[in-house]
């Protein structure tokens, strides 16, 4: 019996993995994988590029460790990006359509369901985002699908199933709820596909994948002749929060920001907010996760840097305290996340002057971003959903001490910043059955009062409510 196991996860701007013995990891690896965005609206990787990715980061770690020293291998990867393959030749029939491309707004839009039923059966909103009005486009438009569908080889699904699928040479086409869920066709309150939701969206359900817990038997990877089990397949965002127990709540700092409170096996489904399945295994109940998603926080810096800024991330927190006068910046990539949903909506940017320095634009913008999340917990409160503290907080930007202090005053709130940057790779382990938990490496206190706090979200509402009229 190997003495590791590894974590793979496939993210928005990276794929890594790692290896865990029981008392953390002992190697980890990493290579970039940047979307293509050809247009305004645009996100797609080319499958080649991502494949081959995924194996070498892979492989890289096998090699470290020797693949005879792993016991189980687990897979995590971003939520709502989708891949269309055929299931005979294991040729993707077109770009890999990432969760950030909106091209399928005119099919989101006319699908044959209500905004309320949708969100009802769902937990989640009719939006070019999910997976379904993605699907549905590629029918719509492109020949390579619709001879698939035709002569049925379709597969649909997302990403981490279609690795599966390859790691195991097509022996197993499954994925778990915590990924079904943001395709829009799963039924969050049976956990199973909904043929009512595939006909809304001209969805036929022998296209996707079998339905599994997120900790079960997914096949087994052969390499080198060391065959190793896949146990884990599940969502990046729930794989982060999986340590979470109902009532708590986490704050994931990445390419987008998310806010998770687990709600338990009461399953709270809250206009403006998502509801989202907590990782399974194939003896527990479902559980849920209520959900408020910032479209873009480490992805806004990206935009900063078309629009000639330059920050250097390495020192984001000296550049942010040497602004005197930060900007008021909405980052609205893509448009807003929750509690607004407003998807037409570009960045605004209030008070910019000839004096106006780039660390005034780098502080305006993590400020911005803090008050999207804020926006979102006070959301919850105002709807009677309680917010335990200390909020544990992970992700790459999370290691900004002037973002997570700047949210902590905001909120009003004591924040646990992990030591663990990689908090989905942790999680997969955990999952896997690594006991490690997050552990703390600082605490951030409120540094204001209550009565300096609701100033400051007075002003950045005020500021929202003009940008959106």
């Amino acid at each position: 019996m190997g003495q590791y196991i590894i974590s793979l996860d496939i993210g928005t701007s990276s794929i890594r993995a790692a290896a865990f013995a029981q008392e953390g990891p002992v190697c980890m690896k990493a290579l970039p994988l940047l979307p293509h965005r050809p247009k305004a609206g645009y996100s797609e990787y080319e499958a080649e590029t991502l494949l081959s990715t995924a194996m070498k980061v892979l492989h890289q770690v096998l090699e470290e460790v020797g693949p005879a020293q792993v016991k189980a291998l687990g897979i995590s990867s971003q939520r709502s990006t989708v891949v269309l393959w055929d299931k005979n030749t294991g040729q993707v029939l077109g770009p890999i359509f990432t969760w950030e491309d909106g091209r399928a707004l005119e099919q989101s839009q006319q699908a044959a369901i209500s905004q309320e039923e949708l969100h009802a059966c769902t937990g989640l909103y009719k939006t070019p985002y999910f997976s379904a009005p993605k699907i549905a486009w590629m029918l719509a438009h492109l020949p390579q699908v619709q001879a698939a569908q035709k002569s049925g080889t379709l597969c649909a699904a997302p990403i981490a199933t279609f690795l599966i699928w390859k790691l195991t040479k097509g022996a197993v086409y499954s994925t778990d709820v915590t990924l079904a869920q943001r395709t829009l066709l799963l039924d969050i309150q049976t956990g199973k596909w909904s043929d009512r939701l595939c006909n809304a969206f001209s969805i036929s359900p022998s296209i996707l994948p079998s339905l599994k817990a997120s900790v079960d038997d997914y096949g087994v990877y052969t390499y080198k002749g060391v065959s190793i089990p896949i146990r884990v397949c599940v969502a990046d965002q729930q794989a982060a929060s999986s340590a979470l127990k109902a009532g708590q709540m986490c704050i994931n700092y990445g390419t987008g920001a998310f806010v998770l409170q687990h709600m338990g096996m009461q399953g709270k489904v809250l206009p403006g907010l998502l509801t989202s399945l907590a990782p399974s295994s194939a003896e527990s109940p479902l559980q849920y996760l209520l959900e408020g998603p910032v479209n873009a926080a480490g992805s806004a810096f990206l935009w900063l840097n078309a629009r000639g800024i330059k920050i250097d991330m390495n020192r984001l927190d000296a550049i942010c305290k040497e602004s005197l006068h930060p900007l008021r910046i909405l980052p609205a990539l893509g448009g807003l996340g929750a509690p607004y949903w407003n998807f037409s909506l570009s960045p605004v940017v209030l008070g910019e002057n000839a004096q106006t320095t780039n660390a005034d634009w780098a502080a305006g913008l993590v400020q911005g971003i803090c008050f999207l999340i804020s926006d979102i917990v006070q959301y919850m409160r105002l709807h009677q959903v309680t917010v335990q503290g200390p909020i544990e907080v992970t992700g790459g930007l999370s290691q900004s001490a002037y973002l997570v202090q700047f949210q902590a005053d905001v909120l009003q709130q004591s924040l646990l910043r992990s030591k663990e940057v990689e908090a989905t790779l942790l999680g997969v382990a955990r999952l896997l059955g690594n006991n490690i938990l997050p552990s703390a490496e600082a605490t951030f206190h409120p540094n204001i009062s209550s009565g300096q706090a609701d100033t400051l979200y007075q002003q950045w509402q005020q500021f929202v409510a003009t940008s959106i009229k």
